[in-house]
């Protein structure tokens, strides 16, 4: 008997540390950073936005626009843009100027417990996938917007977002997924370890198991089990040297991907990190900035002096932090027309 109390005990200490773990991650809101500058429609010449809100799983209103551009007399099509972790849609809304620009509607909005939307916290990745089928309902129920066929882009988060939703909706007519992962619980162990250097891939099993009693059996199937059934066109982009997704839980590298012809298309790019969107320039300058950041953070533990961050903050160049990869972009823009029709 000892044995088995031992084993109880055990396992209960596990999915105790598991749901701290999870807990650290998601038991909390993100609402961006205050200091860095987050463009607006007003920062785009032509870029209209109309407030929306519409309610979620828990009767929490998320809130977003609706994104137009002044010069198309007809839309092609709505697009759906989900967001990454760290920000709400605003982190992307040159991105989100572009698709407009390229004759799309774009619904922008911001996640359960991020930014402008309400929410205590973020809950957990598979949220963002309950929002989303709420923010498809919005649409259908929108006569303004329902009469439009719709896509999806995620990046990040966004893109996982995208992704599982197909388990829910077959309306979709095409998908655009930028750096998305396969197993969220490998995902949670290796940021994890890149942070404390510490493995905890051993986590891995009573991680899914604290997802799996929050958000039911849905809440935890792997990425690339429902990409291989899916009958919707879905555009897979992945930078070889993102370290914040890794190649091995990305959705480019999966068997039941590289091995799947028809409407799957990969596309993996040599030398470019977690945001495949921006030039490979624009991202160095960015993710240097926050190196730079993080190390005064160390330095002064957490507690960086306004004036010293200042100094960092009050010289960032916006415009060279948020170039855009004009190729990628328009391989983006060529698949959600091809498959628009």
């Amino acid at each position: 008997m000892w044995i088995l109390y031992t084993i109880i005990i055990l396992f209960l200490l596990l999915i105790g540390i598991s749901k701290l773990i999870l807990n650290m991650v998601f038991g909390k809101r993100c609402d961006g950073n205050p200091k860095l500058k987050y463009f607006t429609a007003d920062d785009f010449e032509g870029l209209n936005a109309k407030p929306i809100e519409f309610k979620s799983n828990k009767e929490q209103m998320l809130r977003g626009n609706i994104y137009t551009y002044s010069g198309v007399k007809e839309y092609k099509g709505l697009i759906v843009f989900v967001h990454g972790m760290g920000g709400g849609h605003l982190s992307y809304t040159t991105e989100i100027n572009t698709l407009t620009k390229a004759g799309f509607i774009v619904m922008g909005y911001d996640n359960t417990g991020t930014c402008t939307s309400e929410g205590k916290n973020l809950k957990g990745f598979f949220q963002s996938v309950i929002d989303l089928k709420y923010a498809l309902e919005f649409i259908e129920k929108n006569d303004g917007l329902n009469k439009y066929p719709i896509e999806l882009v995620g990046h990040s988060w966004g893109a996982y977002t995208v992704c599982q939703v197909l388990q829910f909706k077959t309306n979709i007519k095409a998908v655009v997924a930028m750096s998305g992962f396969n197993n969220s619980s490998k995902l949670i162990c290796d940021s994890a370890r890149a942070e404390t250097n510490v493995n905890l891939s051993f986590l891995r099993p009573f991680i899914t198991i604290v997802n799996l009693l929050t958000f039911g059996k849905k809440g935890i199937i792997n990425t690339v089990d429902i990409l291989k059934d899916t009958k919707t066109p879905v555009l897979l982009l992945h930078g070889k040297s993102d370290t914040t997704v890794s190649l091995d839980n990305s959705l480019i590298l999966s068997k039941e991907i590289t091995q799947r012809n028809g409407n799957l298309k990969c596309i993996a790019y040599e030398g470019r990190f977690h945001n495949v969107y921006q030039t490979k320039e624009s991202e160095e300058y960015l993710n240097n900035t926050f190196a730079n950041l993080s190390e005064l953070s160390k330095k002064y533990k957490g507690k960086i002096p306004e004036e010293e961050a200042s100094k960092i903050y009050d010289n960032i160049d916006y415009k060279k932090m948020t170039e855009e990869d004009e190729d990628v972009m328009n391989t983006i823009i060529k698949f959600l027309e091809e498959n628009i029709k």
